[in-house]
């Protein structure tokens, strides 16, 4: 019975608060000047991936209050707070980011560019130095070895720039999420999950249903996630393959991740995907 009304919970709250939290939060941004042109010329409201944020935070909070009522685990109770500390804290750097006119720096070595020949400390690189010493801080909690530890570090600093990547056209950035929990449900059916494993799922269904109720809005280009949301939702990619996938594992997806951000800083990925029939109809799905 506790199982069942903890997915309830999981599964209902966003449904609960996603209408109130998407009025609110849209009107903030337009009254904040949170606008960009999107790859059409169109204005639209970025930062949208405080929806997510706000909802998973909100019921993060009934679900620790519940588990904690319940006299849960102290390990069920700290995977709650350290998943929803992580995206908070990836939320905020891309926040600043968002909120920046460093617009025309990109990729890492148009920061590095920055920092190096003109001394400047832009806003993205303010966001790689939040973002790692955030991965430092969550893997300390969530692993026992120096190596595992590195693994661990990796994972949760390049995982919110992987979907930043794909953040570039309408919808797809969430596309990408969703294949990247596919993946990690894969791996983790093969290696056998573990009960800790599914205390971790309780507390991204939020997320999840969050992330579907929010897509419609994202592929229709009224709201970008911007970094706010591409932050969060990489975290908690990260989160979900530190804590539920094998080491070995852990190491190829981090391998796999390191490539995508190494070929991103020479190969355009939409003209990738323009090139690609059916990578194509699929990133234009939902649009």
């Amino acid at each position: 019975m506790k199982v069942v009304l903890g997915l309830a919970l999981a599964l209902g709250l966003p449904l609960v608060w996603h209408r109130p939290l998407l009025a609110f939060f849209s009107r903030f941004l337009l009254n904040q000047g949170m606008t960009r042109f999107n790859y059409a010329g169109e204005q639209v409201l970025t930062a949208g991936g405080l929806v997510l944020v706000a909802s998973t935070l909100l019921s993060t909070a009934v679900q620790l209050f519940w588990e904690a009522w319940t006299a849960a685990f102290h390990t069920v109770l700290l995977h709650g707070v350290l998943l929803a500390s992580g995206m908070a804290a990836m939320a905020c750097w891309g926040w600043i980011d968002d909120r920046s006119n460093d617009g025309a720096t990109k990729g890492f070595r148009g920061h590095f560019r920055a920092l190096w020949q003109e001394s400047r400390v832009t806003s993205g690189m303010w966001k790689l130095i939040g973002g790692g010493l955030t991965a430092v801080a969550i893997s300390l909690f969530l692993t026992s070895d120096i190596f595992s530890w590195l693994v661990a570090c990796g994972l949760l600093a390049i995982s919110p720039n992987i979907l930043n990547l794909f953040d570039l056209r309408p919808g797809r950035a969430i596309k990408v999420y969703w294949l990247l929990i596919c993946m990690a449900i894969a791996a983790g059916v093969l290696a056998a999950t573990s009960e800790e494993a599914l205390f971790v799922w309780l507390f991204l269904l939020p997320l999840l249903v969050a992330s579907v109720l929010l897509f419609p809005h994202d592929a229709g280009g009224r709201i970008m996630l911007g970094d706010t949301g591409a932050n969060a939702l990489g975290f908690s990619i990260g989160y979900l393959y530190v804590t539920t996938v094998p080491l070995l594992w852990q190491v190829t997806f981090l391998a796999g991740f390191v490539t995508l951000q190494v070929a991103a800083e020479f190969v355009s990925f939409s003209r990738v995907i323009e090139r690609q029939a059916w990578l194509r109809r699929l990133d234009e799905w939902g649009r």
